[in-house]
């Protein structure tokens, strides 16, 4: 094995590998004995040799450039150099290629995990058990088309906002999918699918729920003073209805204690002047 045109293999350095006529292995810089064969059709084929004890070099192939991520075929390469230094030559590499579940977990451990809340990570975990996995999770990635995509949409059509955040964790999923390697430089499937319109909805809480929220703002105001300026502006919020930020930056300067009214940026707020509670009894005015 020549070593002077060795590259570092990845998932970008593989796409971009071509040769006019032919084919050719390209070695790995890093893990002798790791390469990947191209041909002039432009089909990629990740490739493990090493020299059994006392004879002559072995060569396995490994899988597809695309079905294969260059990471799981690089573990796989270690794997059977390995084997084949000790003497035991496999007839060929047992590496699956990559399923839309296999996608999903790289997808929670390297994107959503790594990126967003504990409440969206676990939104992103159910809509993938509960609708995406039972429909996809089986199907290699390369089998995955729009129809796959659009039939899923339309089985949760009766409730739109969910059907259409299904799909759009599937489709960042795909675009993931291709930057991996994990799958070949293709349409998204989920690209055309038309989402469904969406109306805005708006709900106050019920006397029940405002008594409850008074019961648990109170048992947390008790706990503890660190909590108190929280259970405050969450009572200011209940008792004038501004917005979050609005409480959040609220100044003494914005606070009229004579006329007991917030005087805030009408054009943040719509309305110049909201009142404000004149008494201790007024904020806790919470049912309970």
């Amino acid at each position: 094995m020549g070593r002077k045109d060795a590259v570092k293999l990845t998932g970008p350095t593989v796409d971009a590998l071509s040769i006019e006529r032919g084919n050719r292995v390209f070695w790995d810089r890093d893990m002798p004995g790791f390469g990947v064969r191209v041909h002039a059709s432009g089909r990629k084929v990740y490739v493990a040799q090493a020299r059994i004890p006392r004879g002559l070099p072995k060569r396995i192939v490994i899988g597809p450039h695309g079905e294969v991520a260059t990471e799981d075929a690089r573990r796989e390469a270690a794997r059977i150099i390995d084997g084949i230094r000790q003497g035991e030559v496999p007839a060929s590499s047992p590496a699956r290629v990559p399923t839309v579940a296999d996608l999903a977990r790289r997808f929670m451990n390297s994107h959503v995990e790594a990126n967003n809340r504990p409440a969206t990570i676990e939104v992103y975990g159910l809509l993938l058990d509960r609708y995406i996995l039972p429909e996809l999770g089986k199907l290699p990635l390369s089998s995955v088309k729009r129809s796959h995509a659009a039939k899923l949409h339309h089985k949760y059509r009766n409730t739109p906002s969910q059907a259409n955040h299904i799909v759009g964790i599937l489709g960042q999923m795909f675009g993931l999918a291709i930057t991996w390697g994990m799958t070949p430089t293709r349409p998204n499937p989920c690209r055309s699918v038309r989402r469904y319109k969406v109306s805005g909805r708006e709900r106050f809480l019920t006397e029940d729920e405002y008594a409850r929220l008074g019961r648990v703002l109170f048992d947390a105001e008790t706990e503890g003073p660190h909590l108190a300026s929280a259970v405050a502006a969450l009572r200011l919020l209940l008792l004038t209805g501004c917005r979050k930020m609005e409480i959040v930056t609220l100044r003494w300067d914005d606070v009229d204690r004579t006329a007991s009214e917030l005087r805030l940026d009408a054009s943040k707020t719509g309305a110049f002047f909201l009142p404000v509670p004149t008494s201790s009894a007024q904020c806790h005015a919470v049912p309970n």
